[in-house]
């Protein structure tokens, strides 16, 4: 494989799922089969292929018992050195050991394709003597709701026995061991005598098969294991050039980032016939990938399309390794366009949609994928398109008040519905509907889209695109000015453009009752209306009867269908700002119900607050408050929290409130941080992610969706390629970028503390507080001082 060579044990970072590498493989969206190579401890199996099969069964695991001079050899404490992880690219894993001491062993597991997975032992003889008495029992294992599945040796025509692991929903798996035979006392396993000759090796190969018919997956395992398995995995191998390989001077840091590259690759399946270029989903794990309906319409949250959010993340990660995959992930939101420009928010690979308009957040994708890959042609391909959807956030229905500043229509939108400002449906949060506010975080995205085309424009050579750009600027940034309070930025009332304090005008009042309120407010308010109690959604009539901002007597009605409902509780916020509220009432309910009125709080501190030091565009003086605010209220151990650490709903376990490390969001804030010339604060907001990722990877063998802010503690959903290290960050920090291995650029302001190299395309680049050292494959050697600025470096020879 690649002459890096670990030496990772099961107390190390790991992560050591595989899963077919889409490079190489065949996959399958809607029976996607992940293995986990497994490295126990003490008297457990010292080496273990488990999967769920897509959360068909509780475990499946097939494990290498071996026999030498009868004695079994399997629990980790019997090897003489149990296996190590030397090796691991997507989709392969090679681990090393001592079955005796004389006896060497190298396991290698492979995801052959989504529905195969197979492997290859190779045993060596240190000793003079040979060892007659040596063998291999392949031993499997399956259990679903709780009890073990009876396994089945089944005899094959030509001779030899195969293992049926089951009849499972779709699935009929089967396992050919090479030469194997049933073993007279077990139908779970498969037998192969492996004479050893003195000074000799030999080799064994097993393969994995699961189609839905055990014939068909028997056919396939025949097929596999009669193929040369060398030039494939040649091609893993050759593979592994395509990926940064960093080299922090810290062994688990370096294991983190790897396997983070390791899943970011493996994040991704194949185009299908719902979109043009291949895609990523969130946890591809053993328990994900299988699609009871076979239509894909039922797979999990994280399988369900592709995010914004996470598409930003994850396609700048992949431009190094795959640019084609990182210009895709744009191309297949262009490619289910409408022709006035709206963008769905979610296209997933069986052809699902969210319903939303797309976060604005894909010129500045694009303009970063060209950084990464020099593209013109793609850049130019896309700039119609992103031009048309970016003017499509200006449409009326966007923008209520018509004032050249448009309002999210759902917290969806903003990737995180859960600041207490919104929240809807939670019960620590306002509930307060998005619609009614206009937010920094929108105008921030906004104006990172207008001035990400304005490059575009540039680079490709449109000036009337650049000026009419430039007018957008212009009024995106007067328009995120108005919400600057003088301290910092925040959200106003989408009518009223006030940001007020919220007060409870009623609490728990009885649902049954006609409330007369008599409530001045000033400055004008919108209302939010609660009402708690029951199991059922009632069916009501709101009435309010009162004075809007504008000094005209109204009653505003609403029924059921206006509320937001979830157990027991539903919420909604009412269309006028009022400066009277005389009356409340609410017909159809009984006294199992109570009534609260409280009006709406827009002062909330969260990060959508610090996102405008994103967008580029903003004052010098500004952007040091953020940075000040930033350090002040919202660094934490583990990074940038959601919301300010002074709000009283701040949580740092997220349950009751609002809190956690998004690495999404951090990345956004140290880019923030790298243009507006704080690399040292971003450098510090990586490393404090970093630490508390590799700790939790160390001991859950996993990355989360999200972290503690506090304590080395992985939250939300296991296996998430959203909680991966952000390497592309990384390399923005580390001031590194290899396009090819005759075109490198790197430079500007260096913090990282020890030295780092970067190794991709046969180049190597060296950054330290000394300068740059860059050596390429040619042989040619340049050395940049300290000082040296982010510039282009070719080779020359």
């Amino acid at each position: 494989m690649s002459e890096r060579r670990w030496q990772l044990t099961p107390h190390s970072p790991t992560a050591l799922q595989i899963a077919a590498d889409a490079r190489l493989s065949s996959t399958d969206y809607l029976d996607d089969q992940v293995w986990e190579v497994v490295l126990g401890q003490a008297e457990s199996p010292a080496l273990a292929l488990q999967t769920r099969y897509g959360g068909r069964v509780g475990l499946a695991s097939l494990v290498p018992m071996w026999l030498v001079d009868r004695r079994p050899v399997y629990q980790h404490q019997a090897y003489a050195a149990p296996p190590v992880v030397t090796q691991f690219a997507p989709g392969y894993v090679r681990l090393e050991g001592k079955i005796t001491p004389t006896i060497s062993l190298r396991a290698e597991y492979w995801a052959i394709e989504s529905h195969v997975v197979g492997g290859r032992f190779t045993v060596k003889n240190t000793s003079a003597s040979a060892l007659p008495e040596f063998a291999l029992d392949l031993v499997g294992f399956a259990a679903a709701s709780g009890k073990e599945i009876r396994l089945n040796v089944v005899a094959r025509p030509e001779g030899g026995h195969a293992l049926s692991l089951g009849n499972l929903p779709r699935l009929q798996p089967i396992v050919l061991l090479e030469n194997g035979s049933a073993s007279p006392d077990s139908t779970s396993k498969l037998n192969v005598k492996l004479p050893l000759p003195a000074r000799g090796q030999t080799v064994i190969r097993f393969v994995h098969a699961g189609l839905t018919d055990a014939n068909a997956s028997l056919g396939l395992a025949q097929k596999l294991l009669t193929d040369n398995w060398t030039p494939a995995l040649r091609k893993v191998a050759s593979g592994l050039n395509e990926i940064p390989q960093i080299e922090t001077g810290d062994f688990a840091l370096n294991a983190a980032i790897a396997f983070s590259y390791h899943h970011l690759v493996q994040s991704f399946l194949k185009p299908t016939a719902s979109l043009p270029y291949a895609s990523f989903v969130e946890t591809r794990q053993p328990e994900h990938g299988f699609s009871p309906r076979g239509d894909g319409t039922d797979h999990p949250r994280s399988w369900r399309g592709q995010t914004p959010t996470t598409a930003y993340l994850t396609a700048l990660a992949i431009a190094p390794v795959q640019p084609k995959w990182a210009w895709g992930v744009l191309k297949n939101y262009l490619a289910i366009q409408r022709p006035d420009g709206w963008i769905d928010w979610r296209p997933g690979l069986a052809g699902q949609k969210q319903g939303l308009l797309s976060l604005p957040l894909l010129a500045r994708l694009a303009w970063g994928l060209y950084q990464y890959t020099d593209d013109s042609a793609a850049l130019r391909d896309v700039y119609p398109k992103l031009g048309l959807f970016f003017e499509r956030w200006f449409a009326s229905e966007l923008d209520a008040d018509q004032d050249g500043f448009p309002e999210w229509q759902s917290e969806l939108q903003t990737g995180y519905p859960f600041f207490p400002t919104f929240a809807q449906g939670l019960p620590w949060g306002q509930n307060a509907d998005i619609r009614a506010v206009e937010t920094p975080d929108l105008l921030a995205y906004l104006l990172s889209e207008a001035v990400s085309l304005r490059e575009i424009a540039y680079c490709i050579g449109d000036p009337a695109g650049e000026q009419h750009l430039t007018e957008r600027i212009t009024t995106l940034k007067a328009a995120l000015d108005t919400l600057w309070n003088g301290e910092r930025y925040t959200y106003r009332d989408r009518d009223t453009h006030a940001t007020p304090v919220g007060r409870t005008l009623l609490e728990n009042g009885r649902g049954d009752d006609e409330h007369f309120l008599a409530e001045q407010l000033v400055p004008p308010n919108r209302l939010i209306v609660q009402i708690n109690g029951g199991v059922d959604t009632p069916k009501i009539g709101l009435y309010i009867d009162g004075v809007t901002s504008s000094g005209q007597k109204v009653r505003e009605v609403a029924d059921s269908t206006h509320f937001v409902w979830s157990t027991g509780r539903g919420t909604y916020t009412t269309k006028h700002a009022f400066q009277q509220v005389d009356r409340v009432h609410v017909e159809g309910l009984s006294r199992v119900f109570t009534v609260s009125v409280r009006t709406l709080d827009l002062t909330g501190f969260d990060i959508n607050a610090l996102l405008p030091l994103w967008s580029v565009e903003i004052a010098p003086e500004r952007a040091a408050r953020l940075v000040a605010d930033l350090q002040a209220q919202f660094l934490r151990p583990n990074g940038v929290t959601m919301i300010s650490t002074h709000d009283p709903r701040f949580d740092p376990q997220a349950a009751q409130g609002s809190a956690g490390v998004h690495p999404y969001w951090l990345t956004l804030i140290g880019e923030g941080l790298i243009e507006t010339g704080h690399v040292d604060l971003a450098t510090d907001l990586l490393q404090r992610l970093i630490n508390a990722q590799v700790t939790v990877l160390t001991r859950d063998k996993r990355f989360y969706e999200f972290y503690h802010p506090d304590e080395p503690r992985g939250l939300g959903e296991p296996g998430s390629v959203k909680g991966i290290i952000p390497v592309h960050l990384l390399l923005r920090v580390l001031g590194v970028r290899i396009q090819s291995k005759k075109q490198v650029w790197t430079g500007g302001a260096y913090h990282w503390g020890k030295a780092v190299s970067v190794t991709q395309y046969g180049v190597t680049v060296t950054r330290s507080a000394d300068g740059t050292h860059i050596e390429f494959a040619s042989g040619n050697v340049v050395d940049l001082p300290p000082t040296a600025e982010w510039q282009q470096v070719l080779d020359e020879a």
